[in-house]
This record gives structure tokens, C-alpha cells and sequence, in this order.
């Protein structure tokens, strides 16, 4: 009992140290600010930040003057030196690799693109970057420790063994395993989510959804999937099949799908379907996603774009009514759908959902463009530190 007592106490001495340090990570604050914030005694904070200074992982900057009894207040911020984590995002025709700080700011990115590859030829472009990026980082970083890798990846994905299983469209590439191979190779612990729920982390971390308990990260790409943050937790983490929205029927008498349900989502709103139906209205070859903001004001493609807005609406005013989220952020590709579409379909779940006139559920744009699934990579990592989980 008493070694159980004291695991649970170590337990809460690193999820507490976390919290402290994801304060400090999300905005420079002050002491004080932080026994306000999460109730520990003023001595608990004293030595959770002195523990953090002395490891290199925070600073005292500036000095507030004070007019009263006592010391001046310090702003504590994240240290210039501080450890960094690294990301592998693995997408349908590219890979990607990423060193970013603890503020989740990017030190280094890069990437390689996919053609017809094989599980060889993949392992070979994922090692040449992989050894691009720890060159740079011993050039330019070896004095900062690397906490560890995150990956992110398309599905179905199993982020417990970091595998691919088997893809649609991915080169006939089933069973690919990751963990060792990084593992082996770099000497760092490697961890995973898919791509979706990566996206979400970054988002909860530091970007549309820091200030929010509960959201919805929506990737709009080749499919369409969902992350979802719930009381400022990943829900469904480590799950090989979760956040499924594409699949969610919204027409049980529309085409048959590849999951055996009719109607689904996918059918009518994935970004392929959208850029054949543009090119089908505009009667042309050429449209990209660059395109969308120009055309759209094209009376034509403004009725797709509309229409693309209403079916998406139509799942996510069921998705509301399940999950109850503050807002919904939409993403990866989704992100070149122009403004007033989001708008759109804003209005159109305030205006459906149950609490409709009581409830405003905001729809954004992702803050890390179509890079949320990279960024999340290394979201994966920061969120083990900032929740006190073992790296």
C-alpha cells in the first residue's frame, strides 16, 4: 500500500508540474497568476517552478514593479533552452517531419513527396528525412534535448503499435510499423495518434481550441474525420477507429458506400468530390484548391460551394447534438473553403441544433492552415508532458 501511495503521489507531482508548465508555455505569467489558476499553495508553486528552472525548462524575465509590501513578481516563461519535440506526419502523397518548442512554434519542417511507393521505398524516404532533420538539430539544437517523436498518420491506424494497417490509396502498403524503426534508429520514444485526433491536440494546445473545454477538429480531405476534444481531453485516444463523421449517413436512400452504409457524408463532401463538381460546373480541367476563394464568387461554383456547405451542415448538426462542442475547427484541406461557407454552415447549426437560440457553436478555420496534422505530431509529445504522462 505504501508503494501504491507513493506511485499516486508521483503521479500527481508530474501531472501538477504539467499543468504548471502548459500555463507557462501558453503565455509568460507570474506566480501568483499560477496559484490563482490551479489552487496549489504558494509553496506547491515555489517548488513545481523551481524544479522547472533548475531542469532548463523555464526562465524568469521581466520584473513587475510593485508598489506594495513585498517582492517584485517575476514573469516566468518557457526557456530558450528548453527540451523540443519532434513530428512525422504521414499523409496519402506526402511525408512530413517537424522540430517544434514547447510553445508548439516550429524550429524546422520538411517533407518529402509520394509517388508509387513500396513499404521499402516508404522506409527509405521516412529514414532521409528523418536524418535531414536530426543533422539540422545537432547543428543547431544539440544543446536542447529532444523529448521524444510523435507520429500522425492517415488511417486505419493503430496508434498503440504505430502501424499502418491499410490504407485506401496508399500504394498497396499494409502492416507498415513505425515504432521500431524510429525507435531503433534515433533513440526516442515514439507515440501516435491519427491523423484527426493529432490535428485536435494541436488545436487544444495552442491554437482555435486552448480556451475551450469541449471542440471539434473536422479534416476535410480525401475522406472526412473528426477529433474531439472533451473536457479538455482527447477522446477515443489510442483508438484505431474513432471520430468517423464521414461515414455518418446523411441520406439513407443516397449511393452505397465502400462501408457498406448509404448516404454517407463522404459521398458528397470529401475534397476530390468537391473539385470534380467545380471542374464538372465550370466545365474546365484546371481547378485547384487555390482556386476556391476566386470562383467562388462564380454564381455556378457558389451553388456547390453552398450545397457542399449544407450537406456538412447536416452531419454536424447531428454532431452537435451528440457532443455539445464550443465551436468546430475546421481543417487539412478543408481549410481553402472560403470564409463565407463557413459562415454558412454556421448559421445553419445554430439554427437546427437542439438548443438552437441558446447556443453559439463558432466554425473556424484550423490556426495551422492545412498543417494541423504535423503540427499535432509534435502535439502528441507536448500534450504526454503537459498531462504528466511517462515520455
Amino acid at each position: 500500500m505504501r508503494m501504491r501511495q507513493g506511485h499516486n503521489n508521483n503521479n500527481l507531482k508530474y501531472r501538477n508540474r504539467g499543468i504548471v508548465l502548459q500555463l507557462i508555455a501558453n503565455q509568460p505569467i507570474f506566480r501568483a497568476d499560477i496559484t490563482k489558476q490551479i489552487g496549489l499553495s504558494r509553496m506547491a508553486i515555489t517548488n513545481i517552478v523551481n524544479e522547472l528552472i533548475d531542469e532548463g525548462y523555464i526562465v524568469e524575465g521581466e520584473v513587475k514593479e510593485n508598489f506594495n509590501i513585498g517582492r517584485n513578481p517575476i514573469l516566468l516563461d518557457i526557456s530558450d533552452k528548453s527540451p523540443i519535440a519532434a513530428g512525422l506526419y504521414i499523409a496519402r502523397n506526402s511525408i512530413h517531419v517537424i522540430l517544434t518548442d514547447i510553445k508548439l512554434r516550429e524550429l524546422y519542417k520538411d517533407e518529402i513527396k509520394l509517388t508509387e511507393e513500396s513499404a521499402e521505398s516508404l522506409e527509405d524516404k521516412i529514414i532521409c528525412l528523418f536524418d535531414r532533420m536530426m543533422a539540422y538539430y545537432h547543428k543547431h539544437f544539440g544543446n536542447r534535448s529532444i523529448l521524444g517523436i510523435g507520429v500522425s498518420a492517415i488511417g486505419p491506424f493503430d496508434p498503440v503499435t504505430v502501424e499502418l494497417l491499410n490504407p485506401r490509396e496508399f500504394f498497396g502498403i499494409k502492416n507498415f510499423k513505425i515504432k521500431e524503426l524510429l525507435e531503433d534508429r534515433y533513440s526516442l520514444p515514439v507515440y501516435a495518434e491519427n491523423d484527426m485526433n493529432a490535428s485536435a491536440l494541436a488545436e487544444h494546445l495552442m491554437g482555435r481550441g486552448k480556451n475551450c473545454n469541449n471542440f471539434m477538429y473536422l479534416g476535410i480531405t480525401n475522406g472526412i474525420g473528426a477529433g474531439i476534444i472533451s473536457n479538455r481531453h482527447l477522446f477515443g485516444q489510442n483508438s484505431i477507429s474513432v471520430g468517423e463523421i464521414g461515414h455518418m449517413s446523411i441520406n439513407y436512400e443516397g449511393p452505397l458506400c465502400s462501408c457498406g452504409n448509404r448516404g454517407c457524408l463522404e459521398a458528397y463532401a470529401t475534397m476530390p468530390v468537391i473539385i470534380k463538381r467545380l471542374k464538372d460546373v465550370l466545365k474546365t480541367d484546371s481547378v485547384t484548391y487555390e482556386d476556391f476563394e476566386k470562383i467562388s464568387d462564380l454564381k455556378d461554383s457558389d451553388l456547390v460551394f453552398r450545397d457542399i456547405a449544407e450537406k456538412l451542415s447536416i452531419a454536424l448538426v447531428n454532431a452537435v447534438n451528440l457532443l455539445d462542442p464550443e465551436c468546430i475547427v475546421i481543417g487539412h484541406e478543408g481549410i481553402y473553403l472560403p470564409e463565407k461557407y463557413l459562415k454558412l454552415m454556421q448559421d445553419r447549426i445554430e439554427r437546427d441544433i437542439l438548443s438552437a437560440g441558446y447556443k453559439k457553436v463558432p466554425v473556424l478555420h484550423s490556426a495551422f492552415s492545412m498543417y494541423a496534422p504535423l503540427y499535432g505530431s509534435a502535439a502528441i509529445i507536448l500534450n504526454r508532458l503537459f498531462t504528466g504522462e511517462k515520455i
